[in-house]
């Protein structure tokens, strides 16, 4: 008997029956070049638009099990409500009433917790939109915070490009809009417009022009408390560079403007605090404020010891040891050094900001979006399996998210 062409037994090397061009490697690679050609822009935005898509859609299915909450306008939540949650209620009162010239007090003495904590970029650009448009805080902020990831999105793109291949780069992009807490790029908070920000600095200062890096410096530590991690960042950046000067050329040129920028990153990093100072009249009104989200009171280093010792108890020592050498380790390493020297040391310099004044919470990941350089260490993994596995751990991490800490559980919660 005779076997008609084409019908003989399959070999181990053809695809399965079922859906046989999904598991076709040679068409994925294909499919990706073709998306390397589209221009860097078109390239970001579409990685942004799915991840947007992905995200919202998590947010969407959550709030249906969302009950009545403070941010709840109507007889039930609905999805731009869920929006607007935990900062955005702060956010708005800047935006609408301004600062308190008097700090708020509990009946124990203590700081209550007030619009001091927030920095006023975000919401006054909001305000300004409403006035212009009519609509209200709570339609504009949203849309405003998304608009403004897109654009992160685009620069940090840019970015990644300059300092690896163009296939890792997108890779990491991708890894940075998945990541888990990833869907407050759509809500009423300023971490779109910091992204922004950042990686528009960083991308300044890899390209060493440090005067045109000034001034977004300054907008970025109006956005949110991130001026102190930068002022480390170029205390490391400046001292690397003079010590590498007979490596890479330090003419006195870059010298001036680079140490201008160092300096200058300090006075930024001081305006919302003296602000608050001026207003209040109290010298620690930010810090004060602060700390009311926590002890009440403001502790350096120490914090991290004694959050490891309510959850892990004798074992705490040991464990911060290793994750401060875990994190060294990854920025050291080979997938590390991929990011390049300047955001290692960007890295390097949120990393001791954490360390020292950030008290660990339930507000962990989303302070972690500042870390996004890392995603190229993730990035540098030439397995696309690897690559499926990160996207899809974050994407199941994002539901995590948004179920457990966004959603709010009434009478009170702790804040994501």
């Amino acid at each position: 008997m005779t076997v008609a062409s084409g019908t003989g037994p399959r070999t181990h090397d053809e695809a399965p029956a079922v859906l046989p061009h999904l598991f076709d490697r040679a068409r994925w690679e294909g499919a990706a070049r073709a998306v390397l050609t589209l221009p860097v822009w078109l390239q970001a935005l579409a990685v942004y638009l799915v991840s947007r898509l992905v995200s919202l859609g998590i947010m969407a299915m959550v709030v249906r099990t969302q009950p009545h909450s403070p941010w709840t306008r109507g007889t039930e939540t609905s999805l731009n409500d869920f929006l607007n949650f935990w900062d955005g209620g702060w956010y708005e009162r800047i935006a609408v009433h301004g600062y308190p010239s008097q700090l708020p007090v509990y009946e124990t003495g203590q700081i209550a917790q007030n619009e001091w904590a927030f920095y006023p970029l975000f919401p006054l650009m909001a305000r300004d939109i409403t006035a212009l448009t009519g609509a209200e805080f709570a339609v504009v902020a949203p849309v405003l915070s998304t608009v403004l990831g897109a654009m992160a999105a685009i620069v940090i793109l840019v970015l990644f490009r300059s300092v690896t291949t163009h296939g890792a780069a997108l890779t990491g992009l991708a890894f940075v809009l998945f990541f888990p807490a990833s869907p407050i790029l759509n809500t009423s908070y300023a971490e779109s417009l910091t992204l922004l920000l950042q990686a528009t600095v960083l991308l300044l200062v890899l390209r060493r022009q440090y005067v045109w890096a000034i001034v977004p410096v300054f907008f970025m530590d109006l956005s949110r408390p991130i001026g102190v991690a930068f002022a480390f960042f170029m205390l490391i950046h400046l001292i690397s560079r003079f010590r590498r000067r007979n490596e890479e050329p330090y003419p006195l040129p870059q010298v001036v403007s680079s140490w201008t920028l160092g300096v200058l990153s300090c006075v930024a990093a001081l305006i919302h605090p003296l602000h608050a100072w001026v207003r209040t009249g109290s010298l620690t009104a930010y810090t004060d404020t602060e700390a009311a989200w926590h002890t009440g009171q403001t502790h350096i280093f120490v914090q991290w010891v004694g959050a490891g010792e309510r959850w892990l108890g004798p074992f705490s020592p040991v464990a911060l040891v290793v994750l401060v050498a875990a994190m060294i380790a990854l920025l050291v390493s080979p997938a590390g050094r991929t990011m390049g020297r300047t955001l290692q040391q960007f890295c390097c310099g949120y990393g001791i900001y954490l360390l020292l004044f950030f008290t660990p919470q339930t507000s962990t990941l989303r302070l972690f979006l500042p870390f996004f350089p890392l995603a190229l260490a993730l990035a540098a993994t030439r397995s696309w399996a690897a690559r499926a596995v990160v996207l899809v751990a974050f994407t199941v991490l994002q539901i995590v998210w948004v179920g457990w800490l966004w959603h709010f559980t009434p009478p009170g919660d702790l804040p994501p």
